[in-house]
């Protein structure tokens, strides 16, 4: 519940009563938090007294006769600052009727889940293997099964740079993707096996989109019920090591096969792994990593209370609005973070999957305007939101004008003032002393000019190593063809696709490939925006543009 939100819940009318779509959750031990839920997620934890009242309001009784059956100490005044505290989280019935429990799920703020099935039972049966692990020689394995990935990974050595910059076999990668999928779907399951070993009940299991990424998820939220910390850290960390497990013995495999694409494709796995457990330690974003911060400060939900403690600083120190509380400590320095992290984070995901999406034509465009409409939408529904609240606490309404008008003003001025050149991704071709920049024929009709700066790189699906530079020359392209490993980093033979050829001269490079990556960097100086209008107009959405699509590309200030 947000906090301009609270107000809509905070003015109950009594008798109250539980919302049909709440419960009460029991401790999984004694002495443990009970938690209150709704639909199964976790809104807060309260202690055995307040459960007490929770499980009192019935929707006939007022506070003095709650106050008289729970004993003398309490006080109808006691039982209303209760219910008033608990209001916001909406666990009242305030009329609604309960929420359906849909299989499709939006949670905020940029993740969509699909769930698969209820994995309780399953996991349970996992419980010896669990209980196993969790012995001091469990441990010792772990250990030494991390010391042979790395020792795996050492060996693979110049093989590794090779995998990671250059393009594999195409059979290469169906291994990995393969592998990626099972073991993502053994990484929540790992989750869901510690949270089963500690008492717990994984509630769901599902697939999901995260950040415009796909994933799977397993719904872990009961652990809160879990009464130690270390446990619910420990939880939280299941994931990432099965990660690691999974990498260290790829990693130590690889040393024993034979040049092929089975080896390539478990160095190149291994590696992904590793990286995954790395990415997942990241606090700032609802992974791993967050979880086990989480669980280890001991506050639910710590990241929408730092992004509220954010807002409640801001609000008050641009708007002047009143603060809801002077001692917030770290939270609003996380909720920054958080808030950074979680832009950076949609940027490179973005960034990653445009230029995928550009070169499949009309519906590829279609589908980043379509996301980008989700963005723009959200982004305005959080400012709205944003200036609501500070209206509803004490904002006077110049001060929002001044700033709305001044945000536009800056919008307006890095528009304007912004210098940007539009960077092309294509590919290159290197033969007999010729060098051309090729791009797919069904691509736009956006043309390189003589002039245009070039950077050659290596086609690789993680590095792309700097090669030489070039620059388009006079002489107009010509159709040719081109392989497949031209454009993308995939190795089939005998695929030659339909290029456009751009002559170019060759300044600088050494041990240059026959063919490889080009980004092509329009000696144009354009403004941000001009750069978005010529990138919108380009787009084959436009009636005008029909039958084109347009390059992948991107801007550099």
């Amino acid at each position: 519940m947000s906090r301009w939100g609270k107000a809509t819940h905070a003015e109950l009318e009594w008798p109250v009563q539980l919302a049909s779509s709440a419960s009460i959750d029991v401790p999984l031990k004694e002495g443990g938090p009970w938690i209150v839920a709704i639909n199964g997620v976790p809104k807060v934890r309260v202690s055995s007294d307040v459960a007490d009242v929770l499980k009192a309001v019935d929707g006939d009784m007022q506070p003095a006769q709650i106050a008289q059956l729970l004993g003398p100490v309490w006080t109808p005044a006691d039982v209303e600052g209760i219910v008033r505290q608990l209001a916001p989280t909406g666990i009242f019935d305030d009329g609604a009727g309960p929420a359906e429990i849909r299989r499709v799920q939006f949670r905020p703020p940029f993740t969509v889940q699909f769930t698969l099935f209820n994995p309780a039972r399953l996991l349970e049966t996992f419980r010896p293997v669990v209980a196993a692990m969790m012995r001091p020689g469990g441990a010792v394995v772990a250990l030494l099964l991390l010391l042979s990935g790395l020792i795996g990974a050492s060996f693979a050595g110049p093989s590794m740079w090779r995998v990671l910059s250059t393009p594999l076999p195409l059979e290469a990668y169906l291994y990995v993707v393969t592998a990626m999928f099972v073991s993502t779907l053994l990484h929540e399951l790992g989750h869901g096996m510690a949270l089963t070993y500690f008492g717990g009940t994984p509630r769901r299991i599902g697939i999901m989109l995260f950040y415009l990424s796909p994933a799977f998820f397993c719904d872990v939220t009961d652990g809160w019920r879990l009464s130690s910390g270390r446990q619910r850290v420990l939880v939280a960390l299941a994931g990432p090591l099965v990660h690691v497990a999974l990498g260290s013995i790829a990693l130590t495999v690889q040393v024993f096969l034979s040049d092929s694409a089975v080896k390539d494709a478990a160095v190149l796995y291994g590696m992904i792994c590793y990286a995954v457990a790395v990415l997942n330690l990241f606090p700032f974003i609802k992974l791993d990593g967050y979880v086990a911060l989480m669980s280890a400060v001991d506050i639910p939900h710590l990241r929408k209370k730092s992004m509220d403690a954010l807002a409640d600083v801001v609000s008050s120190r641009v708007l002047g609005s009143r603060r809801s509380s002077l001692k917030q400590g770290f939270l609003p320095w996380f909720g920054l973070a958080s808030f950074v992290s979680g832009i950076a984070f949609m940027v490179i995901g973005y960034q990653r999957l445009v230029p995928i999406f550009l070169q499949l034509g009309y519906v590829g465009h279609l589908v980043v305007f379509g996301v980008l409409c989700l963005l723009l939408v959200m982004a305005a529904k959080g400012i709205f939101r944003f200036f609501r609240a500070a209206a509803l606490t004490g904002s006077p309404e110049w001060r929002r004008i001044l700033v709305v008008g001044l945000g536009a003003l800056a919008v307006g001025a890095l528009l304007w003032f912004v210098p940007m050149r539009s960077v092309t991704v294509a590919g290159y071709t290197y033969a007999d002393g010729q060098l051309h920049v090729v791009t797919p024929q069904q691509g736009s009709g956006k043309a390189f000019e003589p002039g245009d700066r070039v950077t050659l790189q290596s086609q690789g699906m993680i590095i792309h190593e700097k090669l030489g530079q070039a620059t388009i020359g006079d002489p107009p392209p010509s159709n040719s063809m081109a392989a497949l490993d031209t454009l993308a980093p995939i190795v089939v033979a005998g695929n030659n696709l339909p290029v456009l050829a751009y002559p170019s001269e060759l300044e600088s490079g050494v041990n240059l490939s026959a063919s490889g990556r080009a980004e092509v960097t329009s000696q144009r100086d354009l403004r941000l925006g001009e750069w978005l209008w010529e990138t919108a107009i380009n787009s084959p959405l436009w009636p005008r543009q029909s039958g084109q699509t347009t390059e992948s590309t991107r801007g550099n200030p």
